[in-house]
C-alpha cells in the first residue's frame, strides 16, 4: 500500500484487539495512516509492504516477543530508522523497560495512555526523526559540496603548479638567447662603431638596453614565478637581517641618489629571511626611482605594534607619491604608472603582494600625489606574546591589492 503524501504511515502492533482497534482510531482521527498487525509475524511483513515510519509494538505477542520483533527492526539496514515506540499494560517493571530500551526502542509506554498524551508523543518523535534525516541530508549535502571543492582545490593547485613550473622554465631558457643577443650586439657596437653615423649608434644603444630591459623582466618573472615555490618553512627571523641585506644589495643606488635612510629597531617575525629581502629590496628601490628631483631623498623604515601576534613594517618615503586612484592598480603584475624613462618591469610590488601573502600578512599603500609614500605590511610575531599593544587595521581589500 503507497503512504498518503505528506502522511506519516504507523504500524500498530497488538494482540488485544479492543486496545488495537483504539489506538488505531485515536491516530487515523490525528491525521496518520495507520496499518494494524495482531503478531509479530503479521507486524514483519507489514513492515516489508508499507514500510512505516513509526511502530507502535506491544511488549507481549502470541508468536514472537515484540522485544524479539523490535530487534529485528533494528537489525534490518532497511528498518534501522524506523521509531519504534514499545508499549505493555503488564511488563511494567524498570528491568523489562530497560531490557526494551536496550534492544532498541525508542522509547517505552505503559498502557494505559492518555489519547493526547500518545498523539503528542508520536509527533515528537516524528518530528525529532524528521529532523534527524534533515541533518543528514545536509550533512550529505556538505560532503559532497567538499568533496567537489576538494576535487576543485586539488585541479586549481596542479594547474598553478603547471604554471609556476612553466613560467620558471619558460623564464630560465629564455635568459641565455638573450644574453648572447646583448653580448654579440655590444661586441659589433664596439668593432664597428666609427662606421656607423649617431643615429645607427643610437639604433644599436636602443637594441642593447631593449635587450637588457627585457632580461631584468624576465628575472623578475622568474622571482614571481618562483615565490609559492621558494618560500621555506616560516622561522624567527630578525627583520634587521633581510633589510641589512637589502641595503646593501641596494648600496650603489642609495648613494647615487645621496638618499638618507633611517631604520628603527625592528623585531623578530616568522619569515623566510630570502623573499622578505626582496620585499624592502622592492620597496626602497622604488622610493629611488620615484624621488622628488632636486629634494634630498628620505627613507624611514620602522615597526609598531598591530594586534596581538602581528608587527606592521612601514616603508615612508618623501617621493613624487601616488594618487588614490592607483593604490590598488600597482600591485597587479606589469601594472607601470610610468614610461620607461624610469627602469622597471611592474613586477616588484605585485611580487611584494605575493611574498607577503605567503607569509599569511597583508600589504597595502598610503600616499597622496606629490606628497610622498608610505608602504605598510604586516607579518606574524615570531614570539608568542609579541606585538600586543593596538595598532591600525588594513584597509578593506588589503589583501587583494
Amino acid at each position: 500500500m503507497d503512504k498518503a503524501v505528506g502522511q506519516a504511515v504507523i504500524l500498530n502492533v497488538d494482540d488485544h484487539a479492543p486496545a488495537r482497534y483504539a489506538r488505531t482510531r485515536i491516530l487515523r482521527q490525528a491525521g496518520f495512516a495507520v496499518h494494524d498487525a495482531g503478531t509479530g509475524a503479521d507486524a514483519l511483513r507489514l513492515l516489508d509492504e508499507v514500510h512505516p515510519d513509526l511502530v507502535l509494538l506491544d511488549v507481549h505477542l502470541p508468536d514472537i516477543s515484540g522485544i524479539e520483533v523490535c530487534r529485528r527492526i533494528k537489525n534490518q539496514e532497511e528498518s534501522a530508522n524506523v521509531i519504534v515506540l514499545q508499549i505493555s499494560a503488564s511488563a511494567i517493571s524498570a528491568p523489562q523497560a530497560t531490557t526494551a530500551l536496550n534492544t532498541g526502542a525508542d522509547t517505552y509506554l505503559i498502557e494505559p495512555i492518555d489519547p493526547d498524551v500518545l498523539v503528542a508523543t508520536v509527533r515528537a518523535f516524528l518530528r525529532l526523526r524528521a529532523a534527524e534525516r534533515g541533518l543528514a541530508e545536509a550533512n550529505r549535502q556538505l560532503l559532497a559540496k567538499n568533496r567537489e571543492l576538494e576535487d576543485v582545490n586539488k585541479a586549481l593547485r596542479r594547474s598553478n603548479e603547471d604554471l609556476e613550473h612553466f613560467a620558471y622554465v619558460a623564464s630560465h631558457d629564455l635568459q641565455e638567447p638573450l644574453r648572447n643577443i646583448t653580448t654579440f650586439v655590444e661586441l659589433l657596437q664596439a668593432r664597428a662603431s666609427t662606421r656607423f653615423d649617431e643615429s645607427e649608434r643610437q639604433m644599436f644603444r636602443i637594441v642593447v638596453e631593449s635587450a637588457l630591459r627585457m632580461s631584468m623582466l624576465i628575472r623578475d618573472v622568474l622571482a614571481y614565478a618562483g615565490v609559492g615555490r621558494e618560500t621555506r618553512q616560516l622561522t624567527p627571523t630578525n627583520l634587521a637581517d633581510p633589510l641589512g641585506q637589502a641595503l646593501q644589495n641596494l648600496s650603489q643606488g642609495i648613494a647615487d641618489s645621496a638618499a638618507i635612510v633611517e631604520t628603527q629597531d625592528l623585531p623578530a617575525v616568522l619569515g623566510d629571511s630570502m623573499q622578505l629581502t626582496r620585499v624592502f629590496q622592492n620597496l626602497i628601490g622604488n622610493s629611488i626611482k620615484y624621488r622628488t628631483p632636486d629634494v634630498p631623498l628620505r627613507i624611514r623604515i620602522s615597526a609598531e605594534a598591530h594586534e596581538p601576534g602581528v608587527w606592521l613594517i612601514r616603508v615612508s618615503d618623501n617621493g613624487i607619491g601616488i594618487g588614490k586612484q592607483y593604490h590598488r592598480k600597482i600591485f597587479q603584475p606589469f601594472k607601470r604608472l610610468h614610461g620607461y624613462e624610469i627602469v622597471g618591469s611592474g613586477i616588484g610590488l605585485a611580487l611584494c603582494l605575493r611574498i607577503i601573502e605567503a607569509h599569511e600578512g597583508h600589504i597595502w599603500v598610503e600616499s597622496n600625489e606629490g606628497s610622498g609614500s608610505t608602504f605598510l605590511f604586516t607579518l606574524r610575531a615570531a614570539e608568542v606574546g609579541a606585538a600586543t599593544a593596538g595598532g591600525k587595521t588594513p584597509p578593506p581589500g588589503a589583501r587583494g591589492v
